[in-house]
């Protein structure tokens, strides 16, 4: 009987210690959840200033090519050099984001006719320049960070020297191919 009377205490003294156990564990994964839960929060916090820090100079930027250009300092001439440097150093085409398709396609636009651009180009420019900075992301090939920051600044060059001048001559900048179609419904 005495031997039933010891087992029992020593059940009972390891499931009471078990139970505490439990229960300290229990309070510090509350705890770590908690912080992981304020620093997420913390963190989308600072995604957000980022895009908005990047919004700002991406705008900053544009800004300061709009007094280059009104100045003269900033010409056709200027782009067409600049688009020759960045045809001459189109990084190689990777699998995942930045593909062949997607470096032919790039080659393409830097060799189109400067008159030519649309807004769709730039945009297409644009989103080229993000395919390049998934791929970073990934590779962490300087080359395609470096290069999507220029090719964003192309595009900007392309939208003010380019694309606005035909929309303030009330020109129609349609899409490529667009214009076509429409001359034959005429």
């Amino acid at each position: 009987m005495d031997q039933v009377i010891s087992t029992v205490s020593i059940i009972a003294t390891i499931v009471a210690s078990s139970a505490s156990l439990g229960y300290w564990l229990t309070s510090k994964f509350k705890d770590v959840g908690l912080r992981f839960e304020a620093l997420e929060l913390r963190l989308k916090a600072l995604e957000m200033r980022m895009a908005n820090l990047e919004k700002g100079l991406f705008a900053y930027n544009e800004a300061m090519l709009r007094v280059l250009e009104a100045k003269g300092v900033l010409t056709a001439t200027e782009a067409l050099l600049l688009f020759r440097a960045l045809k001459a150093v189109v990084p190689s085409a990777t699998s995942k984001y930045y593909t062949k398709e997607v470096e032919k396609r790039l080659r393409e636009l830097l060799d189109k006719n400067p008159e030519e651009y649309t807004m769709a180009d730039v945009e297409e420019l644009k989103k080229i320049a993000d395919l390049m900075l998934d791929e970073y992301m990934v590779s962490r090939r300087e080359e395609l960070l470096e290069y999507q920051a220029r090719l964003r600044v192309a595009a900007q060059i392309i939208k003010i020297l380019f694309v606005e001048p035909k929309i303030l001559r009330g020109e129609a900048v349609l899409k490529p191919g667009a214009a076509k179609k429409e001359s034959q419904h005429a």
